[in-house]
């Protein structure tokens, strides 16, 4: 997703009005020297006038246009965004932004009718000091919304770059059953790994290169509890909407061992709600297997063939047949996908760029 690129600088309304007044005193006038000193004064204060009301409506504009459309995200992100931010304010202040065309438009006009038509530098002062002031009063009252717009571009700019077109591999299960460790096993991205739950706090993406270019996704989303929907946090919610919108195939770490804290029982109703609410296709991945017993693997391993899914042995700490397993998620399930993915890639690299 590109919208990050074209996110714009959002100055707070103190910063806006120091630049205002900056530019305001920086703006200098070409007169003749013969013309009276009225007439340079009614010159430089329109000059001012029209340069500041530019710059101020440019800026504002840049703002508006350049943070991105809630309607026109990727369902993923349009949904994401409303986890991280309120998309009523966000609504709110873009529109109040724009709007605010209007006022700077009326402003910038009564100030230069004033000048226009004042008798002396008195007046043109007292012109003057009318637009510097209404400017001032009109960037302090969009504080509240520069704010709010600039939090949700910090916010936005620290979300995963994903491509929509790539075939993806979403990796969920319950926290701390080494899903972090088998993206970084597969893939491009080492996160963050550590031996505690919730280590991971966001979607983490990793890239597998297939025929020479990185073309397929490996997403590690935060762990999943076993409990309803409406009981889980924001940080569970990002893996839901990973696993709704991005996944091409879903692997479910289980660990037998249990070393986790979620007892085999948790670990199976996770994988059987993961099952029935996601389209994409599951395979389980019995993680740990160099730590756990003949015994404790042998258990989840007649559990999943009771229930028909389909497993394989992995230790993500090793990286020992993790690769084996994406693998052949590409040949198999990823494979269609991948094939057209591989296909417009190649058209884009010979197509003519534009003029």
């Amino acid at each position: 997703m590109n919208f990050k690129s074209t996110l714009p600088y959002i100055p707070s309304a103190e910063e806006a009005v120091r630049q205002f007044i900056n530019r305001y005193k920086a703006i200098e006038a070409r007169s003749p020297t013969s013309l009276p000193g009225v007439e340079r004064l009614r010159r430089l204060e329109s000059a001012r006038v029209k340069g500041t009301s530019g710059w101020l409506l440019n800026m504002f504009k840049g703002i508006a246009y350049n943070m991105p459309f809630i309607n026109d995200l990727h369902p993923f992100y349009r949904e994401l965004m409303g986890i991280i931010i309120s998309i009523d304010e966000y609504k709110h202040s873009l529109g109040k932004l724009t709007n605010s065309s209007r006022a700077i438009n009326s402003i910038s006009r009564d100030a230069l009718r004033m000048i226009k038509a004042a008798q002396d530098k008195d007046e043109i002062i007292k012109a003057r000091r009318m637009y510097v002031s209404r400017i001032i009063d009109l960037i302090n009252d969009l504080g509240p919304e520069l704010r709010t717009l600039k939090e949700a571009a910090i916010k936005m700019s620290r979300l995963p770059s994903i491509s929509v077109e790539k075939p993806t591999i979403v990796v969920s299960g319950m926290p701390n059953t080494g899903k972090s460790s088998l993206v970084a096993c597969v893939s491009t991205k080492k996160p963050e790994i550590a031996d505690y739950p919730f280590t991971t706090k966001q979607i983490i993406i990793g890239h597998v290169k297939v025929y020479g270019i990185y073309a397929v996704q490996v997403i590690d989303t935060p762990g999943l509890l076993d409990r309803p929907l409406s009981e889980r946090n924001k940080i569970e919610l990002q893996a839901i909407l990973a696993l709704r919108h991005l996944a091409d195939s879903i692997v479910f770490m289980v660990d037998p061992t249990q070393h986790s804290g979620y007892t085999l029982n948790q670990q199976l109703n996770l994988l059987k709600e993961v099952s029935q609410s996601f389209k994409a296709n599951v395979v389980v991945a019995i993680n740990k297997v160099d730590l756990a017993s003949e015994e404790e693997v042998k258990t989840v391993e007649d559990a999943l063939r009771s229930l028909g899914f389909p497993y394989r042995l992995t230790s993500a700490l090793k990286c020992t047949g993790t690769r084996e397993l994406v693998d052949e998620l590409i040949n198999g399930p990823l494979r269609s996908k991948l094939i057209d993915y591989l296909r417009i890639t190649h058209e884009r690299a010979l197509s003519p760029e534009p003029k």
